[in-house]
């Protein structure tokens, strides 16, 4: 864990900048999806500063979507706070809430410039999941989305406790969280070991992302792609979400990912079985 990557030094106001790991990976991210987007855009005769331009707008609805449906989820945690809704750089955010907002970004975009919502759907899909997993490498090193406590596996790792200037224990969450559970005490160096969840996720989006690449020049018309992300995708998410330890469950059941994840596969399950079924057309790019 290592929430603050590195500083950077302000020589003339004796101070220094830093820069927090988990927004630093976000930048990562959004620069390899747009490498591989336009790479991809430009093999499919589609202008790649288009995919850049849609890059900016997408990455800026899909954080500000993410975010809204993190506060939502976690509002009680805001609520005497609500200036910290505005720190996402230290992380919480909901794949799913960036998810749609940056598809309706995406068809507004497309429907202003005439291109084909669904060829462009299909160019961006791989490369949001590659920037996903680079993400998961931001949560890993900034702490959050941990996994259930897991003492038996080789692999499991132990957050630290960490503390503030003041010398008061403010984290990591995992320790918090466990600490608010009575597992571990104030005077522990570590929380438990846990499923290094994030982890998971990182290598998990990156086999998506070679396998949505490699099913690219073989779907049938536009949309498979998006659609095959669809059905594999929440797979990932629902195993992962019974290994993390940090959501709620509703109906002592599933968590609001779960519920999302489950609806998610049966409608892409059903159209990519229709999709693959219908005669084949041609595919169209613009």
């Amino acid at each position: 864990m290592r929430r603050i990557l590195f500083e950077i030094p302000l020589p003339f106001l004796h101070r220094s900048f830093p820069v927090y790991s988990y927004g630093f990976m976000l930048m990562v991210a959004f620069f390899a999806a747009i490498t591989i987007a336009r790479w991809r855009a430009r093999k499919e005769g589609i202008d790649p500063n288009k995919i850049t331009d849609l890059g900016i707008y997408v990455v800026c609805a899909g954080i500000l979507g993410a975010r809204v449906f993190y506060i939502i989820q976690f509002f009680d945690d805001y609520r005497n706070n609500l200036l910290s809704i505005f720190k996402v750089y230290e992380g919480g955010l909901v794949y799913y809430g960036g998810l749609f907002a940056a598809i309706i970004t995406l068809f507004v975009f497309v429907k202003k410039h005439r291109l084909s919502f669904l060829n462009i759907l299909d160019i961006v899909t791989p490369s949001a999941a590659l920037g996903l997993g680079f993400g998961r490498i931001g949560c890993f090193l900034n702490g959050c989305c941990f996994g259930k406590i897991a003492p038996h596996i080789p692999w499991a790792i132990q957050f630290p406790r960490t503390m503030d200037k003041t010398g008061m224990v403010d984290g990591s969450p995992a320790f918090l969280h466990q600490y608010e559970l009575g597992l571990v005490h104030l005077s522990d160096t570590h929380a438990l070991p846990i499923h290094p969840t994030q982890l998971y996720s990182f290598l998990s989006d990156v086999a998506l992302f070679f396998i949505l690449s490699v099913f690219f020049k073989y779907r049938k018309r536009n949309g498979e792609v998006f659609l095959l992300f669809g059905i594999i995708y929440p797979i990932i998410r629902f195993c992962m979400e019974a290994l993390r330890s940090d959501n709620p469950l509703f109906f002592n059941l599933f968590t609001i990912a779960q519920i999302i994840s489950i609806s998610m596969f049966v409608i892409s399950a059903l159209l990519f079985v229709i999709s693959r079924i219908k005669p084949t057309r041609s595919i169209s790019k613009t």
